[in-house]
């Protein structure tokens, strides 16, 4: 038998040991979903109100892409580790990337929010009157410990913007934390829900407050 032959013979036979292990010993992959607000209303201090209040003339409002920090841009849950280590949760992935997944929170989020009379992100077409861009500065569970639950911290940066001329109506940073009951998958992606919950409620109260800072007029 020829070199060649034995070579391919033994790269063969490893490759079928390593399939077997890897086939028993690997995660199998789970696809997790952030669960949107319910469709309520916010206040100006991020309290919900009622969802039956009627639409009225209002702006409109697109909300850009959210951009996640570096090591953030991923379908990946990440983590952090003492040390401020990153990693990810092995054998969990959200259902989208991250910009996705917040852009569809902030969406839900809006759109029940009777002070927008339309809102739509950048898969529409709608020519809005104001832009609100996010950037996603943590979207991971940290660990203090090992072992322990971790705590679920969720931090946004937002600018609103008036589409017509440019003009920056302000800026604003939200974050919400709360630590996990226990150290477990699906304790951690609840909380992660409450979470960005909390948070994406938070930004469209922030969002109207400046709105209505804006159209307030100027004291003499």
């Amino acid at each position: 038998m020829s070199h060649l032959r034995l070579l391919l013979v033994s790269l063969g036979l490893a490759l079928s040991g390593c399939s077997g292990l890897l086939h028993s010993s690997a995660p199998q992959l789970q696809l997790y979903m952030v669960q949107a607000p319910q469709a309520v209303t916010v206040n100006a201090d991020g309290a919900a109100g009622s969802s039956s209040a009627p639409r009225t003339i209002g702006p409109t409002l697109r909300i850009a892409r959210p951009l996640p920090a570096p090591g953030l841009n991923t379908d990946r849950i990440a983590l952090t580790r003492p040390g401020n280590r990153l990693d990810y949760y092995a054998g969990g992935r959200w259902s989208a990337p991250l910009s996705d997944v917040v852009s569809d929170l902030q969406l839900a989020a809006f759109r029940a929010d009777p002070v927008w009379s339309a809102v739509a992100d950048d898969r529409g077409t709608l020519n809005a009157d104001y832009l609100l861009q996010t950037s996603v500065d943590r979207f991971s569970a940290e660990y203090a410990t090992q072992t322990a639950p971790p705590t679920i911290r969720v931090d946004l940066h937002c600018l609103l913007i008036r589409r017509s001329d440019g003009v920056l109506v302000g800026s604003f940073a939200v974050r919400q934390s709360q630590q996990a009951q226990a150290n477990r998958m699906a304790s951690v992606v609840a909380v992660f829900s409450q979470v960005a919950d909390q948070a994406v409620l938070a930004v469209a109260a922030q969002a109207d407050q400046l709105l209505r800072s804006a159209k307030s007029p100027a004291v003499p």
